[in-house]
């Protein structure tokens, strides 16, 4: 029994090992292009530069304009999971400790709003935009980004909410606290955990976006960093060395911010799926 566990064990961690090696041969082969020239990136793809190119980052930050689409994803991201966080906690307080008519419809129709993908509603909602004259419009694509992940968030918050000690709450009414003083200073600073997880997915979703952007964004100067690292490769895809840097630049935000944070984001989904 032991020979065969040891056995299954070895199977098990021989596969992990090729998996992990399968996602970081491109990111190795990305951050090594990133500081070479063309020739090296095709002669020896995975072999230490000769002379490291820092060049190339300088190349992408400034001369491709990268430096501009990153502080518009910073924006745009941003402003995202600011507004994502406000309304979601908002609307989870109401749903999670008050008891009304409507509360379980409410609560099904956000459901059904993670249901919807998004290609079926592209078409309705480019003529609203079209109709509105709301292209090249930053604030009517933050709107969008929060339309979209609205559910996500709300169910979120909410299966935590509901975990709260309603002992908490019954405490600051007896103290004279109104709802919104409760919300404020209960149930906010208790709901930490969940707000982090959805802000962390919010930003994601938004710094990654192309779609959206790509259909209603058509000012160089407001596109988000996944837009022009796309016309990057269009315009100057035979530079191998700063495309690689920008592809770098790109990634590193998100990768970053999740590495840090990435405890609070499973801490999070895990503690809403517990009831006291």
């Amino acid at each position: 029994m032991k020979k065969r566990i040891s056995g299954q064990k070895i199977i098990m961690y021989i596969l992990l090992l090729l998996t992990a090696a399968m996602f970081a041969a491109p990111m190795i082969f990305t951050l090594l292009s990133s500081v070479k020239n063309k020739v090296e990136i095709f002669t020896n793809p995975f072999a230490l530069p000769e002379v490291v190119q820092w060049g190339n980052y300088v190349e992408a930050w400034t001369n491709a304009n990268m430096s501009q689409y990153f502080l518009n994803s910073v924006l745009q991201a941003g402003a995202t999971v600011i507004v994502l966080a406000i309304v979601s906690s908002m609307a989870a307080y109401v749903l999670s400790r008050f008891q009304f008519k409507w509360n379980k419809a409410m609560l099904l129709f956000f459901m059904v709003g993670m249901m919807v993908p998004v290609h079926t509603v592209l078409v309705p909602v480019s003529y609203i935009i079209g109709a509105f004259n709301l292209k090249n419009n930053i604030p009517a694509l933050i709107m969008i980004y929060v339309a979209f992940n609205l559910p996500f968030s709300i169910l979120v918050v909410t299966n935590f909410m509901k975990g709260v000690n309603k002992s908490l709450e019954e405490a600051a009414l007896i103290d004279g606290a109104s709802y919104f003083q409760i919300y404020r200073f209960v149930m906010l600073p208790m709901t930490v955990p969940a707000l982090s997880t959805i802000s962390i997915f919010n930003f994601l979703g938004a710094w990654n976006n192309i779609l959206f952007p790509l259909l209603f964004i058509n000012d160089k100067k407001l596109k988000p960093i996944a837009l022009g690292l796309l016309n990057f490769n269009g315009e100057r895809g035979s530079d191998y060395g700063p495309l690689m840097a920008a592809i770098v630049i790109t990634v590193a935000v998100p990768l970053i911010i999740y590495l840090l944070f990435q405890e609070k984001v499973e801490g999070g989904l895990a503690a809403g799926a517990v009831k006291e």
